[in-house]
């Protein structure tokens, strides 16, 4: 299971296909069989299979996945691409596999965190971190008028890393959940490492904790979840203690759907979209800025 001649000999590039052109069902042949063929193989992979890889075999397994997301599909093409009904049965296959790789992967990075003699320095050599510059510097950017305190973030993982950088970037005091104990307890070891718990806190818990802590923004993270559940009660919270504030949550889309399922109109139910600042470059994630509804 550690060939990796298969990424090799289907790998496509982004001139290999139309994009989003008059021939958008001749783009949709080309890229399918790619689709699928990386659903066949990962398919293969128990999660335990998957935890025995080294992480640089992890991450060029995953690298094919990337590069798909990233090909240069308009949203009419990506439309087609994830609605085709073959695609559409091996995406729940593939979205699995993208979750898990980053829990994987993440436990794998707050490890060599926690270790190293210089934290900063290897977490600035971890391959995804241009990406989380890249993600915040956006989104701060993009969001510079709005005024709050304290950031509470949902599903921060092992390793905060949009927590870390607002802190270390911009100065932001943040409260982070998790519901995983090991995700918790490795949190705050990578913030310790970093030099930073005066400005980060982690807790372990869900949404439902936000009711007694103090904040005044909030993040969703991508793969936080369930979505529906997490949208309800930070709705009740808001409504019960009659504020409003800012929601930002994560999302995906065009081809980067293709990663993970977006979230949909039912599970924000209740906030209003105030601001979408798409991905730019290699940046996986489309941010939703929302507020509460009257």
């Amino acid at each position: 299971m550690h060939d990796f001649n298969y990424i090799h000999e289907h790998e496509l590039k982004a001139h290999d296909f139309l994009g989003c052109c008059k021939d958008c069902r001749a783009s949709l042949n080309i890229i399918k069989p790619h689709i699928l063929a990386f659903a066949e193989k990962i398919r293969k992979y128990t999660r335990q299979m998957l935890e025995d890889l080294p992480p640089d075999d992890l991450y060029r397994l995953y690298q094919l996945l990337d590069d798909l997301a990233h090909l240069g599909a308009g949203e009419h093409l990506a439309g087609l691409i994830l609605e085709e009904e073959e695609i559409q049965s091996v995406l729940p296959i593939i979205r699995t596999y993208y979750a898990t790789f980053f829990a994987i992967h993440e436990a794998h990075l707050a490890e060599r965190l926690i270790k190293a003699a210089d934290p900063w320095d290897t977490l600035k050599s971890f391959p995804l971190y241009p990406r989380y510059e890249t993600l915040i510097q956006t989104q701060m950017a993009s969001m510079s008028d709005l005024q709050f305190t304290k950031l509470a973030f949902v599903g921060c993982g092992s390793v905060p890393i949009s927590l870390i950088l607002m802190a270390s970037f911009y100065g932001t005091r943040s409260l982070g959940l998790d519901v995983s104990r090991d995700s918790v307890l490795s949190a705050q070891a990578v913030i310790r490492s970093l030099g930073l718990e005066d400005r980060i806190e982690i807790i372990q818990g869900d949404e439902r904790l936000l009711r007694d802590l103090r904040w005044d923004a909030v993040l969703i993270a991508a793969l936080a979840e369930p979505k529906e559940r997490i949208f309800r009660n930070l709705r009740t919270i808001l409504t019960e203690q009659n504020r409003q504030v800012p929601v930002i949550y994560r999302t995906y889309t065009g081809m980067r759907a293709v990663l993970y399922e977006p979230v949909s109109p039912e599970d924000a139910k209740g906030f209003r979209v105030v601001q979408k600042i798409f991905p730019t470059g290699r940046v996986n994630n489309t941010t939703i800025l929302a507020e509460l509804e009257d």
